[in-house]
């Protein structure tokens, strides 16, 4: 099993917005667990993009 990953998006508020919902159903899938998801926070200056965290660990074994 995986490690608890430190992930930061930087994107659209409406693709961020995208990405927390995927990653909410890959967890009710049992293929992640979140363990923490931070807020949107804007970036430096004048941009449009929006930053967010989250703290993920993967479910899955791949070693074959």
């Amino acid at each position: 099993m995986g490690e608890i990953n430190d992930l930061r998006f930087t994107a659209t508020p409406e693709d961020l917005a995208r990405w927390e919902w995927f990653f909410k159903e890959m967890e009710k899938r049992g293929l992640i667990t979140i363990f923490e998801k931070s807020n949107q926070y804007a970036n430096r200056g004048d941009s449009k993009l929006k930053r967010q965290y989250f703290k993920v660990k993967l479910n899955v074994d791949n070693s074959e």
